[in-house]
């Protein structure tokens, strides 16, 4: 069965190379919501979960605050999270299960943010939305509980893009960053056949998917540019602490790992987390994937320490 949703996942990115439509991404976006609870397992209950709307470039930015219930008293430490879903799916709604999960088992206030997506609104649309969501965070840190000397970014896949990205471009204006939150992230558009970037189970963000991706999110930009390919962009030494989670059955594995052996060469403090059985996403699959759950917590609860929300590391 897990294998037949991965298979599906990665041809629904192959017909849309070979037959795109704006009505089958708006599907695929309601199939992703809706499958939801048949994926995963319940999430926990959260103190506190408010909409937002952050003031973005071109209009609202929809935003969610989580507050676990073991969150402490205002100010705390803050994640401003995005999504993954290859700059095409994937919502507030989509991920919030997974949010949740996150929010718990860090102990941490989190901000999800659902930015601009593509084919709608290619590149730099995503990147400018993070860009905004994150002074958004810092000027209304009193608001929404978070201590602006303690804020983190993070993401997974896509997320991860923008994530890792925004803590590059943060060092060179002088924001501080506590730390960024790396899972099993998407680090350059440059290749997308590298003998890297196979693995004995790629289906879930196999080649038809990266081709996706390449082809309605980045559309005619240049591939080297830092924000599509992060793993290009500058490692400045004030980058933040990164931790960041790889997994075995992902085709993005090498990237990651090789990512983080560069801030780490730069003297950037990085903890690396590897499960070696999972797959791509498993953060939305706990209720398919055996041992996703126990990956998930383990991942969450290791960045609560990173951060500082459950103690030092």
């Amino acid at each position: 069965m897990v294998q037949r949703v991965f298979d599906l996942f990665d041809g629904a990115f192959a017909r849309l190379n070979d037959d795109f439509s704006l009505h089958s991404i708006k599907l695929a976006r309601k199939a992703m919501t809706a499958s939801k609870q048949k994926l995963e397992k319940t999430a926990p209950q959260m103190a506190d979960v408010r909409d937002l709307a952050l003031a973005g470039p071109d209009g609202a930015i929809p935003a969610r605050l989580y507050t676990p219930m073991a969150a402490g008293h205002p100010p705390g430490p803050g994640l401003v999270f995005f999504h993954g879903g290859g700059f095409l799916v994937g919502s507030l709604d989509s991920y919030d299960n997974a949010v949740r999960r996150l929010a718990a088992s860090a102990r941490i206030r989190v901000l999800s943010v659902e930015y601009r997506l593509a084919p709608e609104h290619p590149f730099p649309a995503a990147h400018d939305d993070a860009q905004a969501a994150l002074l958004w965070a810092f000027s209304h840190a009193e608001d929404i509980g978070f201590d602006p000397g303690n804020i983190s970014v993070g993401g997974d896949s896509a997320g991860g893009m923008l994530s890792a990205w925004l803590a590059q471009w943060a060092a060179t204006i002088g924001i501080v960053l506590h730390s960024q939150f790396l899972l099993f992230p998407l680090l350059q558009l440059v290749e997308t056949d590298s003998k890297q970037r196979k693995s004995p189970d790629g289906h879930i963000l196999g080649k038809p998917a990266l081709l996706a991706i390449r082809k309605h999110f980045a559309a005619n930009a240049d591939l080297h540019d830092p924000r599509l390919s992060p793993i290009l962009g500058p490692q400045s030494p004030k980058l933040a602490p990164a931790m960041i989670v790889t997994c075995g059955l992902d085709p993005l594995y090498a990237e990651g790992k090789a990512y983080g052996d560069m801030l780490s060469a730069n003297g950037i403090r990085v903890k690396s987390l590897h499960f070696k059985l999972m797959p791509h996403g498993f953060i939305n699959v706990t209720g398919l994937v055996p041992g996703a759950e126990d990956a998930s917590l383990d991942a969450f609860e290791s960045f609560g320490r990173f951060c500082g929300s459950l103690g030092p590391s």
